[in-house]
């Protein structure tokens, strides 16, 4: 009887370490586990994050160089970049958010597409007087709008502040005193609130710039950066898109 019960003793103690033995490998495999995934995680980051450089880098190697095709080394990955005109229609908008208080613009006149210098002869509609200004959402803020505009050999800017309704303003004039003028820029500032804004016309706007998407490769992750490359503003324009005076005559 005594060898029986210390037979079923022993078999018990066996149970119970190999129970134990089966939980601490559950523990640990979970453990492993665990750590594999999130050192996964972390290399999926930072690989994220090397991909996001290198889209970054193709875009800037792009404009300085005009090439889609970037290389960044065995260990840098590489980027492919693809570019769409923004402007050319009867409609524009940038599709951004203009913050209250912000100053965004959009060009009422062309570029040379070599140095981005204003053409001579590129005005938005010179048979046309007027066009609506409009939030994408129908929302009627107030906006300060400055439309720049050159008359002769002198350059003026005209501004208003005017509340939209049903979204728009509607036929905001193009005409300085009742004349003709060649128009140049439009810059607008919401009050109020923070919006998307849309021009429509009846004529086509001029290029405004170029859209530009960039998607960078490291180890087989991909990120992607999208940027607006949009004409610069020259610098007699400038102080007045900026300060809401004058600009200078020539």
């Amino acid at each position: 009887m005594k060898k029986n019960k210390l037979n079923k003793q022993k078999g018990q103690v066996v149970l119970m370490v190999l129970l134990a033995s089966a939980l601490i490998l559950t523990l640990g495999l979970s453990a492993s586990k665990q750590a594999t995934v999130e050192t996964k995680i972390d290399t999926d980051q930072e690989l994220l994050k090397k991909a996001f450089n290198t889209a970054e880098s193709g875009i800037e190697y792009y404009l300085g160089t005009g090439n889609k095709s970037y290389e960044a080394g065995s260990d840098g990955g590489s980027a492919n970049l693809t570019t769409k005109t923004v402007g050319e229609s009867e409609t524009l908008s940038f599709g951004n958010v203009i913050l209250n208080g912000g100053i965004d613009y959009f060009w009422l006149v062309g570029h040379d597409e070599k140095d981005g210098s204003l053409l001579k002869d590129g005005f938005y509609s010179t048979s046309a007087s007027s066009l609506n200004i409009c939030t994408i959402d129908g929302t009627n803020p107030t906006f300060k709008i400055s439309y720049f505009y050159k008359q002769g050999d002198t350059y003026g800017v005209k501004s208003a502040v005017l509340t939209t309704a049903n979204g728009c303003v509607s036929n905001f004039d193009l005409k300085v005193n009742g004349s003709s003028v060649d128009s140049l820029l439009l810059s607008i500032m919401p009050i109020g609130s923070s919006v998307k804004i849309k021009l429509t016309g009846t004529a086509k706007f001029p290029k405004q710039g170029e859209e530009i998407s960039s998607v960078g490769m490291v180890q087989g992750v991909n990120n992607t950066v999208t940027v607006l490359n949009k004409y610069t503003v020259p610098l007699f324009l400038l102080e007045a898109v900026t300060s809401g005076g004058d600009v200078i005559n020539q």
